[in-house]
């Protein structure tokens, strides 16, 4: 066997010790969008030349798991992205590190303040909003027929009398009508608090209230005008007969604003309408930008966040994946401010509870479907349907280890 010479071998290996400090020195971010990565990297990099990014593909709902395991083993990211639904887990988790407060000074005046609020803890802010998303009210310009855009419900419901057609299974608004995380604006326009006030008492969901009855009661009340089956309102008969044409009225997210505008649907976006002139609430969901608290290179990391909730790094998740910044006025973003169907999700925005970060938020979910699903099908009664949403919580928090 051919002997290999002592000094190549160590040669060898002191390029290899090099390759690894090099690439020690790196910034390791996770974003989960291959063409926002590569964009916001080289943005990045012609700012601030020094600070080198290896970039990862981890998708947002996978990080905190992995930084978990990965940063105490020494091979996690500096910065990641999540839900923002997941801050809670993280924080107790010990894996975010407090933003620094001249940055959060900043955002304070920048993004939405529910935004922020989702990301704060015992007065520290623990990660950086950097896109939003909400329903909003969707509507066909030329189904209208010349009438003006419904602004409350009961304006729909006067629509929708002459409209309708049970025979033809023609129906004015299509929606999913048992939804949980969609019809929750059903509930806060009679004033239901999820969770109380400040959304973080499991003890206390609200959904056997007086405010929940009544909310419960006028969604169960336009049965009369969208008289089908729940498992009939399905998202190709809601949502996507609407991007067909074939629906004046939906209520969705953003997600379904390409399919209508690839099929050249004439089509506008604005804020829920008003029920009872209460403006509803919905749910908002945050994808937030975060600094592990394994990370070495604090400085280099929140410098990196920064950009991506600024002018320029927001400019690009739009560009690149369409989606809306958690700015307060987002008139400033080149692109963004001139789609008119963000703007119209947009509009709702200030009237949006980002989802709690209770870590009982993820046994609410079905408990708070019970509240529609059983009514809208007339298999128990609203009181009946009340105590059943107790009742799947209750159990959901016992197999949890719970106990309200």
């Amino acid at each position: 066997m051919k002997k290999i010479p002592f000094l190549w071998c160590a040669v060898s290996a002191m390029l290899i010790l090099m390759a690894c400090v090099q690439e020690n020195d790196a910034l390791l971010v996770w974003l989960d969008n291959d063409g926002w990565a590569e964009e916001v990297i080289a943005a990045f990099n012609e700012k601030y030349p020094d600070i080198q990014i290896e970039y990862q593909n981890v998708g947002s709902v996978d990080t905190r798991g992995k930084v978990s395991l990965d940063g105490p083993a020494d091979i996690g990211p500096d910065v990641y992205i999540m839900p923002h639904d997941h801050i809670g887990l993280a924080i107790n988790d010990g894996i975010v590190e407090p933003v620094p407060a001249d940055l959060r000074e900043k955002y304070n005046d920048l993004i939405l303040t529910a935004s922020l609020s989702t990301c704060t803890a015992d007065g520290e802010l623990y990660a950086v909003p950097i896109s939003t998303e909400n329903i909003a009210f969707f509507y066909n310009k030329d189904l209208l027929g010349g009438a003006p855009v419904p602004r409350s419900f009961e304006e729909i419901q006067r629509f929708a009398e002459s409209y309708n057609n049970p025979q033809a299974n023609k129906w004015a608004l299509r929606w999913a009508v048992d939804d949980s995380y969609t019809n929750y604006f059903f509930l806060t326009a009679f004033g239901m608090e999820l969770f109380g006030p400040n959304m973080d008492d499991y003890r206390n969901p609200g959904w056997d209230s007086e405010a929940a009855r009544r909310g419960v009661e006028f969604h169960h009340s336009f049965k009369k005008y969208y008289n089908v089956k729940v498992a009939d309102a399905n998202y190709d008969s809601t949502v996507g007969a609407f991007q067909r044409g074939e629906v004046p009225f939906t209520i969705v997210g953003p997600w379904g604003i390409d399919d209508a505008k690839k099929n050249g649907i004439n089509f506008g976006v604005t804020k829920l309408p008003t029920i009872n002139g209460n403006q509803p609430r919905c749910f908002s969901g945050n994808i937030v930008a975060a600094v592990s608290s394994y990370s070495k290179k604090m400085d280099a990391a929140f410098t990196f966040v920064d950009f991506l909730a600024s002018l320029e790094g927001e400019t690009i998740l739009y560009e690149q994946t369409g989606k809306m910044a958690a700015w307060k006025d987002i008139s400033t973003i080149p692109g963004l401010r001139d789609d008119v169907y963000m703007k119209g999700i947009q509009e709702q925005a200030p009237y949006a509870d980002p989802m709690p970060i209770i870590p009982e938020m993820s046994q609410a979910w079905d408990a708070q479907k019970a509240l529609f699903t059983f009514t809208w099908d007339d298999q128990l009664t609203v009181p009946q349907a009340q105590q059943k949403a107790m009742e799947t919580f209750d159990t959901s928090l016992a197999v949890a280890g719970k106990k309200r």
